[in-house]
């Protein structure tokens, strides 16, 4: 990958964060024992689908979305910053899906990262979108704000 990140990129990133959450939602979904726990994970796991739907559609129709006159400089290199962890957190999501978890409580901290994560990227990617469109990226960062409390409240009842 290049050493700069435009926000198409970060779009990009974004699709494949979520699709790869939505695949381990679904495994962690299987694999729940607890039909609480496994209705928290299935619920993610159509969430992420929307919002990857959601990041295609932007990056397809990205013409109406991105400001392009933005004065680059230090908000870039905040961009790059946060599009790298981005990026190793979409890896570190491949890895889990493969090894899982030795507990419930590490997959909860787990999904609690990811949306910490997804919130910090997102948040940066809304400097770059038109003042028309960011009550779309608004949403969705609302939604990740729900699902952290969710997961933190599971966590709260796990350690019960």
């Amino acid at each position: 990958m290049e050493n700069t990140f435009s926000p198409q990129e970060l779009l990009k990133i974004a699709i494949g964060v979520e699709e790869n959450g939505k695949n381990l939602y679904e495994t962690l979904e299987n694999k729940a024992k607890s039909e609480k726990i496994k209705a928290i994970w299935k619920y993610l796991k159509e969430q992420e689908e929307i919002h990857r739907q959601i990041f295609k559609q932007m990056l397809d129709d990205v013409d109406n979305y991105i400001v392009y006159e933005f004065s680059p400089g230090e908000y870039d290199a905040y961009l790059k910053a946060i599009a790298s962890s981005y990026i190793f957190t979409k890896g570190l999501i491949e890895k889990k899906i493969t090894e899982l978890f030795n507990s419930e409580l590490e997959a909860v901290d787990f999904g609690i990262y990811i949306e910490k994560e997804s919130i910090l990227a997102l948040s940066a990617l809304k400097e770059y979108i038109t003042s028309d469109k960011k009550s779309v990226l608004n949403k969705i960062i609302a939604e990740e704000r729900k699902h952290l409390v969710s997961l933190t409240d599971l966590k709260q009842d796990i350690l019960k």
